[in-house]
């Protein structure tokens, strides 16, 4: 009887937080420039996540190669922990810190985003998540188009 329940048990746990695919992530809501120090640009990104699982899940670790128009611009990498809540939606403040590999030509592609009207974003990593006793990466691979900023 423990051994059938303990088998049930598990089942429920792995249906609950096996899919990950069902959560939707929203455009940044807001991007705030939080310091420039060593070649690290702090960021504070607000996106909204919507959750419709049941089980909440932890957000552990962030690991994006980044490119602007072609041009290798550095990672994007949070290590801090961020907790999206079973059955929610919500904005969330994410803390990143963009490693800018090369200060010079960092400098360079920051300028030509504010005189470019065409501008393409680049990202590739990882991101690293944990619900309950299940971890999981997922690989991210996308290009974004933003025709100006506001």
């Amino acid at each position: 009887m423990i051994k059938n329940s303990l088998y049930i048990i598990i089942i429920l746990i792995l249906s609950g937080c096996g899919n990950f695919n069902d959560i939707e992530v929203g455009e940044p809501d807001n991007i705030k420039i939080k310091g420039l120090r060593d070649n690290v640009l702090s960021l504070e990104v607000r996106i909204p996540v919507t959750n419709p699982s049941s089980v909440s899940f932890k957000i552990k670790e962030i690991n994006l190669k980044t490119s602007v128009n072609d041009h290798y611009l550095g990672r994007l990498i949070s290590d801090e922990v961020i907790i999206i809540p079973a059955n929610s939606s919500e904005i969330h403040n994410f803390n990143l810190k963009l490693r800018i590999a090369n200060i010079i030509q960092g400098i360079s592609v920051f300028l030509k985003i504010l005189r470019n009207d065409n501008i393409k974003f680049q990202i590739e990593g990882y991101i690293k998540f944990k619900s309950l006793l299940i971890k999981k990466k997922i690989n991210i691979k996308e290009t974004i188009f933003i025709d100006s900023f506001d």
